[in-house]
């Protein structure tokens, strides 16, 4: 086994003696633990070796002729890999609505403690102002955002500060700042804007930062002034905290901070939000950007799809009784079979922003869903 080679190096190999290393490396490529690497891993390194052989000696080891044979190789690795199953991409789908329903009540409001009350207050804030998985948690203060009513009389949380991000920078206009969502006060307990208020009010007076590390239930007591401790919650905790509320709560996947904005993009997109103003408040630059978290189906739609090519194979027994929740236009109507309508799940999510319903039961007569009875529930704003 040769010695390790270090970057310096590297860098002083020929075009040739560069072009024979890559041609070796390349099939070879393995992580620390010995497994391959993804697809997308091996050409994203690709990419990096590319950029910094560009940077340190002007050599480009995709584009320059010299390097026809490991281009080669690569192109068969990357073959090789598919065939193996390490082609795969993982797509950020849409958090579930059960998911969701669970996040949302795994915090109570009528035994609050500092772990629970910071969560729900901070999965909220990512949810609905749609901010981006990592970037700036650890920067912002107690000032980032404030509370205001509007003028019907009705409270919610904006960002009061702008920030530099992935797509603004010191030279944007005015007009280019991010943050222009609200978070709006619900009815019942579970109301985002009072968990907001409640949780700056706990909060350290002797530090700034707005994520402050909970204090042990051991050490908690409901009368306390402070919940929280001097000290900040890290950056590494904060970039993964999706990942274990996912794991403590036994979601039905482990969910990325990546995909609560992904969430809220797709959810406001089914809703038929045009993507000028989703673009106002998760800070995109361009439509493509937006459309591109909607180009894969949400559970939803894949529900439907489901039910409604079964419902072609089955007789109308076994198509009527299923236990799906099958949405018409998610806007303005839910939709449930007749015999899952009293259990049919309410989630917040879904009905915090729709008041009075009626309901009406449709018989088919012919096509698809000859013979089933539909009960459809109105949901109106």
């Amino acid at each position: 086994e040769s010695p390790p080679k270090d970057v310096e190096y590297l860098e002083k190999l020929s075009k040739e003696e560069l072009n024979e290393l890559l041609t070796a490396f390349y099939p070879n490529a393995r992580k620390k633990n010995g497994e391959n690497y993804k697809k997308s891993a091996l050409m994203g390194l690709r990419f990096g070796l590319q950029r910094h052989f560009l940077l340190k000696k002007n050599v480009d080891i995709i584009g320059d002729q010299e390097f026809a044979k490991s281009n080669q190789v690569y192109e068969a690795a990357i073959v090789e890999l598919k065939r193996q199953g390490f082609g795969n991409v993982e797509h950020h789908n849409a958090i579930s609505r059960e998911d969701l329903q669970k996040i949302q009540l795994s915090y109570n409001p009528a035994v609050p403690d500092p772990k629970s009350l910071q969560r729900f207050v901070w999965f909220n804030i990512m949810f609905h102002l749609i901010r981006r998985g990592r970037e700036n948690l650890r920067l912002l203060t107690k000032q980032s955002f404030a509370i205001k009513t509007d003028a019907t009389g009705r409270k919610f949380v904006y960002q009061a500060a702008d920030e530099l991000d992935k797509n603004h920078r010191g030279h944007d206009n005015a007009d280019d700042s991010p943050g222009e969502g609200r978070m709006y006060e619900q009815d019942g307990p579970l109301c985002p804007v009072k968990a907001f208020e409640l949780y700056l009010a706990k909060l350290n007076p002797k530090l700034s930062c707005l994520w402050q590390k909970p204090k042990a239930k051991e050490h908690f007591k409901e009368t306390d002034e402070v919940w929280y401790c001097n000290v900040p919650v890290g950056k590494n905790t904060l970039g993964t905290l999706m990942s274990r509320i996912s794991k403590e709560l036994e979601l039905s996947q482990t969910y990325t901070n990546h995909y609560i904005r992904t969430t809220a993009v797709s959810l406001l997109d089914e809703c038929n939000f045009e993507a000028r103003h989703i673009m106002r408040v998760t800070g995109h630059k361009s439509e493509s950007s937006i459309r591109s978290y909607s180009r894969r189906l949400s559970e939803v739609k894949q529900k439907q799809i489901s039910h409604s090519l079964s419902s072609a194979c089955f007789n109308s027994t076994n198509a009527s009784s299923s236990s799906e929740i099958v949405s018409v236009n998610e806007a303005e109507e839910i939709v449930c079979t007749e015999s899952e309508t009293t259990n049919c799940p309410q989630s917040p999510v879904l009905t915090q922003n729709f008041a009075s319903h009626s309901q009406e039961t449709v018989n088919f007569h012919s096509g698809a869903f000859a013979g089933a009875n539909v009960t459809i529930i109105f949901y109106k704003k």
